[in-house]
């Protein structure tokens, strides 16, 4: 695995780009959609997963999403983010500097609310405060992330399936099938799973398993997701960032920011905070210009930049260790 201070090479930033667009798509395709020879792309692809520099994993539809702001006992940061990450509701758990110690998003339908404000977290040890924001709007996930590195045209000639952000409504999840639970925990743990392992190993047909997948993500019970550090793609300052816009010119400060592609996640809060936003920027100054000068700070009432220390969970995978998928066993 590389090190903190280490970027990708051209070819392995342009790999993980088109797995970001389309995470199964065959090394043929990618090579051909590149213009890259296939043996040279098939040998970089695979040094990437095998590396664990890049991860390809499927991430369970949520109905509903909160954030999480905890401000942690001195000493104690660490071990609450690593906590939250142990997780098997939270998608993203951060360590960060600032007004916050650690920022968490969470997966929790509305009927389950009440439990996790008023019981669950606050007796999480180390958490001196806490706040707990739903999600009334999902602007940009990871999943939609496109770092620009690839081409309009490399990024259409790989788009699969065109379809608009979900929005998770807090409604009470459906009983997910056996067949579909078996999917989805081999997803869990690799995307990448070849169509005819799925099917040996859930004992159903090639076929069967290509129409379940395509049900699956149809449904936005699985979303495929690239875990990779932004870093290592070039983007050295990352941070979470606070924002808050008047109602009147709420939408367009958001069409204004969703043209960035160091826009990695954007969100409306049901909060004080109209909009929480994850950056990746090449350096701490261009973080700064970003949020000082561009077109959609000018509408901004106010701006908080939270810089991340280290993500303990991204996509809900834990860094460092093999996801667990037990929600699915």
């Amino acid at each position: 695995m590389s090190q903190g201070g280490d970027v990708l090479d051209p070819l392995g930033c342009r790999i993980t780009a088109a797995l970001q667009v389309h995470p199964r798509a065959s090394w043929s395709r990618i090579a051909a959609v590149l213009g890259e020879a296939e043996r040279t792309v098939t040998r970089r692809g695979k040094e990437l997963l095998e590396s664990g520099d890049v991860r390809v994993v499927g991430v369970i539809g949520a109905s509903g999403v909160v954030i999480v702001r905890a401000r942690c006992q001195v000493g104690m940061t660490h071990a609450v983010a690593a906590g939250l990450a142990r997780r098997d509701d939270t998608v993203f758990v951060y360590a960060t500097s600032g007004e916050e110690d650690c920022v968490a998003e969470l997966q929790v339908d509305d009927a389950h609310l009440a439990d996790l404000v008023l019981d669950d977290l606050p007796s999480v040890a180390g958490i001196r405060r806490l706040r707990i924001d739903p999600i009334t709007r999902l602007y940009r996930s990871v999943r939609e992330w496109r770092p620009g590195i690839l081409t309009p045209a490399q990024i259409g000639a790989l788009t699969r399936l065109r379809q608009g952000v979900y929005q998770p409504d807090g409604s009470s999840v459906a009983e997910i099938p056996d067949v579909h639970r078996a999917i989805l925990r081999i997803l869990a743990h690799d995307a990448r799973t070849p169509t005819s392992e799925i099917a040996r190993m859930v004992g159903i047909s090639e076929n069967t398993v290509r129409r379940h997948l395509e049900s699956l993500e149809a449904n936005h019970q699985s979303r495929l997701r690239v875990v990779v550090e932004p870093s290592l793609l070039g983007f050295k300052a990352e941070a979470m960032v606070w924002v808050k816009v008047p109602p009147s010119r709420h939408d367009v400060l958001v069409e204004e920011l969703l043209k960035h592609s160091e826009v990695r996640y954007a969100a409306a809060l049901g909060g004080t905070n109209s909009l929480l936003v994850n950056l990746a920027c090449t350096d701490r100054l261009a973080l700064h210009q970003m949020v000082t000068r561009s077109e959609w700070s000018a509408l901004a009432k106010s701006i908080s930049v939270t810089p991340i220390l280290k993500a303990t969970k991204r996509s809900g995978s834990r860094l460092g260790t093999v996801a667990s998928a037990s929600y699915l066993y």
